[in-house]
């Protein structure tokens, strides 16, 4: 059994692979089309981050059992063409849901207390910031919560333990699953949008939610509330936000995703003083990297034993095989 690698994973997942007896081989870059024949002719399992994996790739493997993903966001792989060939596209879901929830309620917490700013202007020697009123306390407060999975769900735990109100919107308009997670169920998207003192969203990027938050949904937000996304940055019309904090339509907002990654530095969210940027770092926790190598290697292992694996993009699969 053949595993090949775009770049090595957390080194629990090199230790799993060992302990499985799965040869491996780390790919000789980014660039596809450096990587030899044989190699991809020979592999049972390719594993992909967050680089773009085109079909023409897939198309050179034509021995592949499974393509891997640590990971639980799947828009850089061909997931349909993954379909049409048979071939289990492997998540790794709940692996990163702590950190990444975590991430964005640090965010919250950065933009309740004005952390960028105090920070800015204290090291500018300017000690009357600490007055200047901007900084709230969450209990109490509203966090609207777009997308109540895994992360959304653990999101809500969190903030509920802090005594904040969790409004909770389901794509899937799955009104159980959001209640179960202890959120009000809001109704439409606008309601949590108008409703919330934070918005984090927590949607996978699809086509229906590329852009899913725009002008017209941030004008419906508060002028005193937070937008967060831990999701994907293309799920944001990134231009339309940095309009509206810069315009004082929101306070600000906490964002870890780009619609370009690395972030281009001509990205409009840099010239938003008000809004805190950190560089897709919300899932790579010493934690959350070995769970996630871990999840797509014991997952890639089992698809190429021949055993369905639930946490996969494509569970259509599995018909399709049988």
């Amino acid at each position: 059994m053949k595993f090949v690698l775009s770049l090595p994973l957390a080194p629990a997942g090199m230790e799993m692979m060992e302990k499985l007896g799965i040869q491996w081989e780390v790919g000789p870059g980014l660039n596809w089309e450096e990587y030899p024949d044989d190699l991809l002719e020979s592999t049972d399992a390719l594993i992909v981050r967050l680089e773009k994996c085109p079909e023409s790739v897939l198309r050179r493997c034509p021995n592949l059992k499974v393509l891997g993903r640590p990971g639980m966001g799947f828009e850089n792989v061909p997931v349909d063409y993954c379909t049409k060939r048979g071939i289990p596209v492997v998540l790794a879901p709940g692996a990163n849901a702590r950190s990444v929830a975590e991430h964005a309620l640090a965010l919250i917490f950065a933009c309740a207390k004005d952390l960028k700013e105090m920070d800015a202007e204290n090291r500018k020697g300017n000690w009357g910031i600490r007055a200047q009123g901007k900084q709230m306390e969450l209990a109490g407060k509203t966090v609207g919560i777009v997308g109540v999975g895994g992360i959304g769900s653990l999101l809500a735990h969190l903030c509920r333990a802090l005594g904040m109100d969790c409004l909770g919107w389901s794509h899937s308009r799955n009104r159980a699953r959001v209640e179960d997670a202890g959120c009000r169920y809001g109704d439409t998207l606008e309601e949590v949008l108008r409703e919330s003192d934070f918005v984090s969203l927590h949607v996978p990027l699809l086509e229906e939610t590329r852009h899913f938050i725009g002008a017209r949904e941030l004008a419906m937000m508060k002028p005193t509330a937070f937008l967060i996304n831990t999701a994907r940055g293309a799920v944001v019309d990134e231009q339309a936000l940095a309009d509206a904090v810069n315009q004082g339509v929101i306070a600000g907002a906490g964002v870890d995703v780009y619609g370009t990654e690395p972030a281009d530095l001509d990205n409009p969210v840099f010239t938003a003083p008000r809004i805190l940027c950190t560089p897709h770092s919300a899932a790579l926790t010493p934690d959350s990297w070995a769970r996630m190598a871990c999840a797509a290697v014991e997952g890639c292992y089992a698809v190429c034993q021949g055993k369905e694996w639930k946490g996969v993009a494509n569970p259509e699969v599995w018909g399709r095989k049988s």
